[in-house]
């Protein structure tokens, strides 16, 4: 976009142009810059009176294609914004990534209704393609363990059959674990001793209820 800086009055317009590009600084109520390869330097009649002046209301070519046409661009703008995911960065590639998946799916959205004949909302459509993407390509989310404790995966802890079982004892005195989850409650956290594990979890638990809560719950 070439610097264009003169200033104008009301309606007056100047420009710049290569062989394929057209730059317009035009005056409307506001500095209008339009870079266009498609149209002309041409003012063309809206067939409405400027009240003040009398005279016809004269649009640059450009500006008048480009409301004709913006209506598709409006309506995107106004799904996205409803279900958007874009927060506030100093990386303006960020932001431009997730413009482009949001624009992807988007456009997954609209096949799908022609394709299906069916009717939902975009933010629907959104959550249930989320949910089908990580059943579809969902991996082991592996906890971080102790030092020479073996690593167990969410998936299995959430899905395979594990029992309590009692603290293997080495010596007269009772052997206790730290239970897990008393450890990661967000409220009343204390630490509680117990006597049980999951000996495929590696992990100490309090029978009740705790071990439910350990093998139901997707995070701590």
């Amino acid at each position: 976009m070439p610097t264009i800086e003169g200033k104008l009055k009301l309606g007056e317009r100047e420009a710049r142009c290569t062989d394929k590009l057209l730059a317009i600084h035009w005056k409307d109520r506001r500095d209008v810059y339009m870079l266009t390869s498609m149209n002309t330097n041409e003012m063309v009649d809206t067939k409405k009176i400027d009240r003040k002046t009398g005279k016809k209301y004269l649009k640059p070519q450009c500006v008048v294609s480009y409301n004709k046409n913006m209506g598709a661009i409006d309506k995107t703008d106004m799904l996205l914004s409803s279900t958007e995911c874009v927060r506030r960065t100093l990386k303006w590639y960020k932001k431009l990534f997730f413009h482009i998946i949001e624009m992807s799916m988007l456009n997954a959205y609209s096949a799908y209704k022609t394709v299906t004949g069916k009717h939902i909302s975009l933010a629907d459509f959104q959550l249930t393609l989320v949910n089908e993407i990580l059943q579809k390509y969902k991996s082991s989310v592996k906890t971080t363990p102790s030092k020479g404790k073996k690593i167990i995966s969410t998936d299995s802890r959430l899905s395979e059959r594990h029992f309590p079982d009692l603290i293997p004892q080495t010596s007269s005195k009772k052997q206790r674990r730290k239970c897990f989850v008393c450890s990661h409650k967000t409220e009343g956290k204390k630490r509680t001793d117990t006597l049980y594990q999951c000996n495929e979890c590696n992990v100490g638990l309090c029978v009740v209820p705790c071990f439910k809560i350990y093998h139901t719950q997707q995070t701590f």
